[in-house]
C-alpha cells in the first residue's frame, strides 16, 4: 500500500528535498500543473492541505497522474479526514496540533503522521508515542530557529526530527534548515496560492528554482 512508507525512507525523502511545499488548491488543473513543476525541478514531495472541498480530489488526481510524487494531506483534523486522504492516495498526513486520536490511528495503520507541537510538554508527549517526525508550528511566531534550539536542548538523547512550518520564506528557510533536529521545512511560499490562482506558473517556477539554490 503506497501510504505505508517506512520511517527511514520518509527521512531520506525529507533530507533530499529539505522543503515540503504546502499547497491550497481550488481546482484540479492548477494542482496538476503545480505538481508537474515541482517534479520538473527535482522536488518530489507535496503537502495538500484539506482546506478546500476539492482537496481530496486533488490528492487523488495527482497521485494517479504523478505516482512518483510523494503526496500527503495537510491540516488533518480528524480520523475520518485522514482515512479519506489515505484512500485517495495520500502517503502521509500532517496536522497543526497534537491529536492523540490521529496519533493512535496512524500507528495502528503504519501510516506516516506528523503532529504539530509548540511546547516542550507537547514535544515530550509525541516522543513518547514513538513518532519520529514532528511539526513545530507556528515556527516564526513562537521564536524561530532560536526557539527550536532551546526546545530541543533537553531532548538530545531522543530520536526525532523537526519540521518547522509557519512563516517560512526565502529569506529565512536556510537558517531554519541549519537548526537543531530540523530535517526539512514546511513552506507555502514555494507554491504560493495567489500565484496559482493567477496562473502565474512562470513566477512559481522561478521561486521553486531559487529555493533549490538555498540548500
Amino acid at each position: 500500500m503506497l501510504s505505508k512508507i517506512e520511517n527511514v525512507n520518509f527521512a531520506e525523502i525529507l533530507k533530499k528535498n529539505k522543503v515540503i511545499p504546502v499547497a491550497i488548491f481550488s481546482e484540479i488543473n492548477s494542482a496538476l500543473k503545480t505538481a508537474e513543476l515541482l517534479l520538473n525541478n527535482s522536488i518530489d514531495l507535496l503537502e495538500i492541505t484539506l482546506r478546500t472541498e476539492i482537496a481530496f480530489k486533488c490528492i487523488r488526481e495527482i497521485t494517479k497522474t504523478f505516482p512518483e510524487l510523494v503526496t500527503g494531506a495537510g491540516s488533518v483534523l480528524s480520523v475520518d479526514a485522514f482515512k479519506e486522504a489515505i484512500e485517495d492516495g495520500a502517503r502521509f498526513g500532517v496536522a497543526p496540533a497534537l491529536d492523540f486520536e490521529l496519533v493512535d490511528y496512524s500507528l495502528s495503520k503504519n501510516v506516516i503522521f506528523v503532529p504539530g507541537i509548540s511546547t516542550p510538554s507537547e514535544l515530550n508527549s509525541v516522543i513518547k508515542t514513538g513518532l519520529k517526525f514532528i511539526k513545530i508550528f507556528p515556527a516564526s511566531n513562537i521564536g524561530g530557529p532560536d526557539y527550536i534550539k532551546a526546545i530541543t536542548a533537553p531532548f538530545k538523547m531522543k530520536d526525532f526530527y523537526l519540521i518547522p512550518t509557519g512563516g517560512i520564506n526565502e529569506k529565512n528557510i536556510a537558517e531554519y534548515i541549519k537548526a537543531e533536529r530540523v530535517i526539512a521545512c514546511g513552506a507555502s511560499y514555494i507554491v504560493d496560492g495567489k500565484l496559482i490562482e493567477k496562473g502565474d506558473f512562470g513566477e512559481l517556477e522561478s521561486r521553486i528554482k531559487r529555493t533549490k539554490t538555498l540548500f
